[in-house]
């Protein structure tokens, strides 16, 4: 008798099709009852024990899941399902080492393993090494060219590694592939913001919510854009669709707090945090933000002890989501070796025919105004100011790719030919690194003077005086102690400089490092300087920047003092301090290290000598 064409699907195997259907659709309860009655019926299954710890981990039970995924390895120890299911949860839990044990046997048995190669690449991804990241999610597409998945993460690689036309190439091959893919629509939209791309990053980000409304990272991505373009309408409403999604979620509570805060109800904002943030982890990296703003709110209740504590858990949260690739440690190196190094005779040598505009360079550090004075002299109409490009390192990797000796995975502030080989550069050395600042700026500037406004370019000054040698330096002073506490009190974007800001002693080391190399620099090299202070411009205003004005060769011009419609013109600013400067002139921010002298005092030894030094006093009652 021949067997029937399409036989009838036995019990288990129509259990566990039912309970994938469930799982699916979010039904987890039901899934979960239906395997494990496939599980009871078939108790040596590794697969079903497998789909158990995967169904256990949808629905938010990692101990269960994990329990579950421990039993198939000890029913199947050589399933390459298996190991690639169990490495994959490993790997979102943030046990590298275990996901990558697992992964690898997986590997062993299925090499050609599209699944089991994209997970290797994650991983990579995860640990910070973007080659062999790229490396396998290459490997993933070439044996699943249809598979949108490695796409997408190859997409990622492409955006950390500021390749971004092959990213969105890649986003865009991944969504040909499939249209409805909401996690590539999200990093879509979250490249085309850090592009500043805003419109089309809201496009993008609109349609992963539809596709996926309980996707809640491209929710807040959506804020975020609308917070940093000052979009207080369409934020309201995004949190209020937002809300129907994510009934009790602390993410949305952080933007909705945020919103009530701008609007001037700090007191709602406060109340709403505190519950959001009660029984939250104080080690969690998702919980950076909420943390950061209640600091904020308690600090404009003059309630310093809760503010400093809430900032020092916010930091701990925040440096937990630092990319492994980030070494904060360069920095300190690097200004030793520029102290060390750094003579008149750096700046000597020949210069190309001709002449450039010799831009104005606006340094100091960090929250010490300068994105205030940044502000001011933009709405000069003579003044023409770039923030935030990192157009001086471009200056440094063409001459560490030129003279020096790092690989390619060393960062270039590492590398001995900066600023050794700084008298070995020619007139077309110097035209070149001028051809590529300009260009890191979008090219020749418009206007007869030219501001690049990036505040640690005050590390560059021995550099940027041989390449231009006509350039003109504002230094940003701020108390110390002010300076180095705001930096503490920002969400700022990480890189491996802004990590060093999630600690309070490694914040006033930099500072330090900074000051004492900017010291040396005037020491020994004549810089075109006009120091002006935080505190001047925001306690008398007209004379301080009149005199900055003279200084850069222009006249007075009214302009000046409506700086705040020139910030609320501009889309965006590219710093953490979009609000103050979209407001008239305050002082409340002059002197608030007095409030947290008992926080700071750890720090006293290390600015007290830079305070002095600016004509700071440090003895304030």
């Amino acid at each position: 008798m021949k067997a029937p064409l399409n036989p009838a699907p036995t019990l288990l195997q129509t259990l566990r099709r039912d309970a994938i259907a469930h799982l699916t659709h979010g039904r987890f309860a039901q899934g979960i009852e239906l395997l494990e009655q496939a599980a009871a019926m078939s108790p040596s299954s590794g697969e079903l024990q497998n789909d158990l710890g995967t169904a256990h981990w949808q629905a938010g039970a990692p101990e269960k899941a994990e329990q579950h995924y421990k039993k198939a390895l000890q029913l199947a120890p050589k399933n390459a399902y298996v190991l690639n299911s169990y490495g994959a949860f490993q790997l979102e839990q943030g046990k590298h080492d275990e996901a990558a044990k697992a992964l690898a046997r997986a590997l062993q048995l299925t090499p050609d393993n599209a699944e089991v190669l994209n997970n290797l690449g994650l991983l990579a991804y995860r640990r910070g090494d973007m080659a062999e990241a790229e490396k396998f999610f290459i490997a993933a597409i070439r044996r699943a060219r249809k598979w949108p998945n490695p796409h997408a993460n190859i997409g990622n690689v492409m955006r950390d590694t500021r390749r971004g036309e092959l990213a969105e190439r890649a986003y865009r091959q991944a969504l040909t592939l499939a249209p409805g893919h909401a996690q590539a629509w999200r990093d879509l939209g979250a490249l085309y913001a850090t592009s500043g791309r805003y419109a089309d990053a809201t496009q993008a980000l609109e349609k992963a919510t539809v596709l996926h409304p309980q996707l809640q990272v491209a929710w807040s991505d959506l804020l975020e854009i609308y917070e940093k373009t000052n979009q207080m309408a369409a934020s309201a409403e995004t949190i209020a669709r937002a809300r129907a999604q994510f009934a009790d979620s602390a993410v949305i509570g952080f933007h909705e707090a945020r919103l009530l805060r701008r609007k001037g109800d700090a007191a709602a904002a406060r109340t709403l945090l505190e519950r959001v943030a009660t029984g939250l982890l104080t080690d969690a990296p998702e919980n950076a933000p909420i943390f950061y703003e209640l600091g904020q709110i308690y600090d404009r209740e003059n309630n310093a002890a809760k503010a400093f504590e809430a900032f020092t858990t916010a930091n701990r949260c925040k440096a937990k989501t630092a990319p492994a690739h980030l070494r904060p440690d360069i920095f300190p190196i690097l200004a030793a070796r520029l102290q060390e190094k750094f003579a008149s005779g750096m700046i000597a040598g020949p210069l190309p025919e001709g002449d450039n505009a010799d831009p104005v360079f606006l340094v100091g550090f960090p929250r010490s105004g300068t994105t205030l004075l940044d502000q001011i002299l933009a709405s000069h109409p003579s003044v023409a100011v770039s923030e935030e490009q990192p157009a001086v390192d471009k200056m440094i990797h063409y001459v560490v790719k030129k003279f020096g000796s790092a690989g390619p995975n060393d960062p270039p502030l590492g590398d001995a030919a900066y600023p050794d080989a700084l008298p070995r550069l020619t007139a077309e050395d110097i035209a070149e690194m001028r051809v590529r600042f300009f260009a890191a700026h979008g090219g020749s500037p418009a206007k007869p003077v030219f501001v690049d406004k990036l505040p640690l370019n005050i590390l560059h000054a021995g550099l940027i005086r041989r390449v231009f040698p006509r350039a003109k330096f504002i230094l940003a002073l701020r108390h110390p102690c002010d300076s180095v506490l705001s930096c503490f009190m920002q969400d700022f974007d990480l890189n491996s400089a802004m990590l060093r800001f999630c600690d309070l002693e490694e914040s006033a080391r930099f500072y330090d490092e900074a000051f004492s190399l900017w010291a040396h620099y005037a020491r020994v090299l004549p810089l075109d300087v006009h120091m002006i202070r935080y505190e001047d411009v925001v306690a008398d205003f007209r004379p301080t920047v009149a005199s900055l004005l003279q200084f850069l060769g222009l006249p007075w011009d009214d302009a000046v003092l409506e700086y705040d419609k020139t910030a609320r013109a501009k889309p965006v600013i590219h710093t953490p301090s979009y609000h103050q400067v979209t407001e008239k002139i305050y002082t409340r921010a002059s002197g608030r290290w007095l409030r947290y002298r008992e926080q700071l005092e750890p720090v006293f030894g290390i600015l007290r000598p830079h305070a002095l030094a600016h004509g700071y006093k440090m003895d304030e009652a």
